[in-house]
């Protein structure tokens, strides 16, 4: 299986958060190998550091509530 840490860019992308879907579970944080996600003010899942997103999937693929997509930049 692949590190996703050593996938490469393909294209620009963007984590979208639907707050109102989120529970906060944090699955998506653990899950993400470039720290991308962090719980904020209020355990609120966040963004922290969008620049580091390699747009491998897994945090769209592993949240439980389809509260994350990723945008990609045409």
């Amino acid at each position: 299986m692949t590190d996703p840490s050593s996938v490469p860019r393909l294209r620009p992308t963007g984590v979208v958060i639907n707050q109102a879907w989120c529970k906060k579970c944090g699955i998506c944080i653990a899950f993400c190998a470039k720290g991308v996600l962090s719980f904020g003010e209020g355990n609120r899942v966040e963004v922290a550091q969008p620049d580091n997103c390699v747009g491998c999937g897994i945090c769209e693929n592993f949240c439980p509530d389809y509260a994350i997509t990723l945008e990609v930049e045409n």
